[in-house]
């Protein structure tokens, strides 16, 4: 962000809310003296002239954030630093910022197997009829057995049925058994956002450098690609350059790629040149083997009319299997019995919660914590996961939309928040609602459950 850009966001914050959150005599000896700038899309800097500043204004940092957020819909993380020589310094250390991440950039892809799960493994990844063929598929791929065959591979399917859990078990299979290879994966939103950020330096070659030096590629959710000329564009080349060069490339998506309806036809072909494999729900045997798998990891008795009761009412996604296995521990743990009449109690909202009760605040923060498989106490938190700030955000958008309930109300609700973070999560799932398919759908199926 050019320091102009930032100049005009930290204007509009002080004219629109700080002039008015701090005193008078605050605002003009400390607010006045900042020269703001952004090194990276992450970070916000309020350039100070000396120490004395730079203490009193950090005092502050978490009342900036919240504005900023409501002006950017982004979590900026605040630092106040000294720069004795104002501007100049400021634009030296600008240019010093981007050349170094710039060349680290390349390094950095090569650890990207970091970003892998090491929970996700073949090992505990439940096989069925639904999923047997995929999983015989990966293993195959990420062991190296009969890989040009299946390149690409493309595995598609809803919500929940275990393609991510095999993108991170491919990874993780293949950095165990060859620790020197560049596995490279990304979820389709993070790639784009990179793409985005390099069209706004108009500098190319680390974005394409970084991706075509992988020696496995694997794309999470590639159906956020849709609609993105410009990216399609670019991921063209880029999937070209890996396959010529002989590197596996794995793709993971929400419906098959004939389904695509604005993806370019040349990437169409490519895409179900290798191999597509649909993923469905799993069915009942499957669903038994899961719950007893996970039962048997948490050191946990389950009876079987409790298995058999769960298997029967979560029949969608493993998601929602995990969702009811979590709530009957969760019951265990503070020592309730297990047995079919508290499991029956414990899970009657999340199987028909419209007709249980109510509509009200708890209803909808339990039933979004349970879709997601978080607790209530997750959505109260201070937690800033996108594991838990998706779910947190939906839920006061659902208290707001569907209770009328005021900003404080809900912050109050969900552990103390101000307004302004109620008044950015509303607007940022409203936003999403127009942009995201995967956030509509999600919404979707919560309201489904509340009525």
């Amino acid at each position: 962000m050019q320091v102009s850009d930032a100049r005009k966001i930290w204007d509009s914050a002080c004219d629109q809310y700080l002039v008015n959150e701090v005193s008078p005599l605050t605002y003009n000896t400390w607010f006045r003296k900042v020269e703001p700038f952004s090194p990276d899309e992450r970070t916000f800097v309020l350039a100070v002239p000396n120490d004395v500043t730079r203490e009193y204004m950090s005092k502050y940092t978490d009342l900036i954030s919240n504005v900023l957020v409501l002006l950017t819909n982004k979590n900026y993380q605040i630092e106040v630093k000294v720069y004795e020589n104002g501007i100049s310094e400021i634009e030296d250390s600008l240019a010093v910022s981007r050349k170094n991440r710039f060349r680290n950039n390349r390094d950095e892809r090569r650890h990207q197997g970091s970003s892998l799960n090491p929970k996700y493994t073949f090992d505990n990844f439940i096989v069925g009829s639904s999923n047997g063929f995929a999983h015989a598929a990966c293993v195959a791929v990420a062991t190296m057995k009969g890989s040009q065959n299946y390149n690409p591979l493309f595995l598609y399917g809803g919500s929940g049925l275990g393609k991510t859990h095999l993108m991170h078990a491919i990874g993780n299979q293949v950095l165990l058994e060859h620790p020197n290879r560049n596995v490279v994966y990304i979820q389709t939103e993070q790639f784009v956002n990179e793409f985005i950020s390099c069209i706004q330096r108009n500098d190319y070659d680390d974005f394409r450098q970084s991706y075509r030096r992988a020696d496995m590629l694997l794309i999470d959710d590639i159906q956020f690609i849709e609609g993105k000329e410009q990216m399609q564009v670019e991921f063209f080349h880029t999937f070209n350059w890996l396959f010529e060069s002989g590197k596996n490339i794995v793709l993971s998506c929400d419906k098959p790629p004939q389904s695509l309806a604005t993806l370019e036809e040349r990437l169409k072909t490519r895409f179900i040149s290798g191999l597509t494999i649909d993923i469905t729900p799993p069915d009942y045997e499957t669903r038994i083997a899961i719950l007893n798998n996970l039962a048997e990891n948490a050191h946990l008795i389950l009876p079987p009319d409790v298995i058999n009761y769960i298997a029967n009412s979560f029949t969608t996604n493993v998601r929602e299997l995990e969702g009811a296995f979590k709530t009957i521990k969760a019951s265990a743990d503070i020592g309730h019995p297990i047995n079919l009449e508290t499991t029956k109690n414990l899970l009657k909202n999340m199987i028909h919660p419209g007709t249980v009760r109510p509509l009200d605040p708890l209803l909808i923060m339990e039933v979004v914590a349970n879709y997601f498989s978080v607790t209530v106490n997750d959505l109260k938190s201070r937690l800033r996961s996108q594991e838990v700030v998706i779910p947190r955000h939906i839920a006061m958008y659902l208290c707001r939309t569907k209770l009328g309930m005021t900003n404080t109300e809900i912050g109050l609700l969900f552990g103390g928040k101000n307004h302004a973070t109620v008044i950015n999560a509303c607007a940022n799932i409203k936003n999403k609602l127009e942009t995201d398919p995967r956030i509509k759908e999600q919404l979707e199926n919560i309201e489904e459950r509340l009525m």
